[in-house]
């Protein structure tokens, strides 16, 4: 069948699924525990249009319990249109999971039922949380001694003046997002052979000699998200991100 032949070309799997639609699916090709499903609005064993049917991808992130939760959703078309709409739906998609955003321990977020936004895993299942809530917990209990401690370390850090700080050294480089990165690492004097997606770019200060910017960066290997700045001290020992050259 036509759809089914599309479907196995680009690497989807039929789901065994009650619904008399044909669904399939495939891992993503870059972030691990996310699938890319098809809703392709056509039946099954005909191949035609069901008719109130439209055809969607979407993005799911599958979650320490063997969950499916959605963390993206691309536009609706028609079933007709699905062999000629196939290829730029998949590409739109695959860069809306890796745009979604990502929880401290590394997972996708997604909308629950209540609308708001929650990581797909419980973080705080995971090892060293106890001992974070260990610290929280011994801060509050020390509320009067942390406030004191505060405010005496505010007192002794002086007000740094413009014309106080030391020349430029190094180079500020300009990333936006959705572009491909790697990370310099000197010491060992290579390129980290992982690629990595800007997702966000944030602003440090307003002083225009130091455009200092932090880049969040989804790295493709781990489907992990850190964050890094943008400023090579060109020293030679600390490790920068640099833009990924096509075709280099």
């Amino acid at each position: 069948m036509t759809f089914k032949r599309a479907l196995q070309s680009n690497g989807f799997k039929p789901h065994n699924n009650r619904s008399k639609e044909l669904v399939a699916s495939k891992f993503h090709s870059s972030i691990r525990n996310v699938r890319i499903v098809v809703n392709t609005g056509t039946d099954k064993s005909t191949g035609k249009p069901i008719a109130g049917k439209q055809a969607q991808f979407k993005a799911v992130f599958i979650n320490n319990q063997s969950q499916w939760r959605t963390i993206a959703s691309g536009m609706h078309f028609k079933p007709t249109a699905f062999k000629s709409e196939i290829a730029s739906k998949l590409i739109a998609i695959e860069v809306g999971a890796e745009g979604a955003s990502t929880c401290k321990c590394g997972a996708k977020k997604f909308k629950a039922k209540s609308g708001n936004v929650v990581c797909a895993n419980a973080c705080w299942a995971n090892k060293g949380w106890s001992s974070k809530k260990k610290f929280v917990a011994t801060k509050k209990n020390n509320t009067s001694q942390f406030t004191q401690a505060k405010r005496t370390s505010t007192k002794r850090v002086p007000q740094i003046k413009k014309r106080d700080l030391p020349p430029i050294k190094g180079t500020y480089t300009e990333f936006v997002p959705g572009q491909l990165v790697k990370v310099v690492e000197p010491q060992q004097d290579t390129l980290s052979k992982f690629i990595g997606t800007v997702t966000k770019v944030e602003p440090v200060g307003n002083d225009s000699k130091r455009p200092m910017t932090n880049v969040s960066v989804l790295w493709m290997h781990s489907g992990l998200t850190e964050r890094h700045n943008n400023y090579n001290t060109g020293t030679g020992t600390a490790t920068y991100l640099v833009p990924v050259v096509q075709g280099a």
